[in-house]
């Protein structure tokens, strides 16, 4: 197995479960509280990284399938070669980006439900091992809306980083609202 792969996987189930510590005890209230219209609460942020590490686990599925058929979703020299996510993120994003549609919180369930959907990506993250099987990680690419082409590695590296990034905004969160 990729080692490289195998201590992404680590490192995004260490920064989920970091977040699910902190939202273990929130209650559907809390979890609802509001800065203002245009923020997001806490059941909201982690609708969004259930949602966003969803469709990240599709792109890469879909980027490691066509590849494996010889019909890559990108071909040619990435802007992002040999970036880390830190990196690209400096180059590419503002201050206060906007989630694409897909990514964006309706609302519709609880945080308890978010919480379970956020807890069972762990279970995508490991069927990652048997679709990426033998592939070269750097090659299976597909682009993000922001950040341009990112190949399997700097995507996960992706979903580590936003989880991470939220897991700090869900602390403020709790502080301001006293949870």
């Amino acid at each position: 197995m990729n080692q490289v792969l195998v201590t992404l996987q680590n490192e995004i189930k260490l920064s989920r479960s970091r977040i699910l510590k902190e939202i273990n005890s929130i209650s559907t209230a809390d979890g609802s509280k509001k800065n203002d219209v245009e923020s997001w609460n806490i059941q909201e942020v982690i609708e969004h990284l259930v949602l966003a590490e969803r469709g990240g686990f599709n792109l890469i599925y879909t980027a490691a399938e066509k590849f494996r058929i010889g019909e890559p979703v990108w071909e040619g020299k990435s802007e992002n070669d040999g970036l880390s996510m830190e990196e690209i993120i400096k180059r590419t994003w503002k201050p206060k980006e906007k989630a694409p549609p897909s990514a964006t919180p309706n609302g519709k369930w609880t945080l308890g439900v978010w919480s379970a959907h956020f807890r069972n990506c762990d279970d995508l993250l490991k069927e990652l091992n048997s679709i990426l099987d033998g592939l070269p990680l750097n090659e299976v690419i597909y682009p993000h809306f922001l950040c341009g082409p990112l190949n399997v590695i700097q995507r996960l590296e992706f979903i580590r980083y936003h989880i991470d990034r939220h897991h700090l905004q869900i602390i403020d969160m709790k502080r301001t609202f006293k949870i």
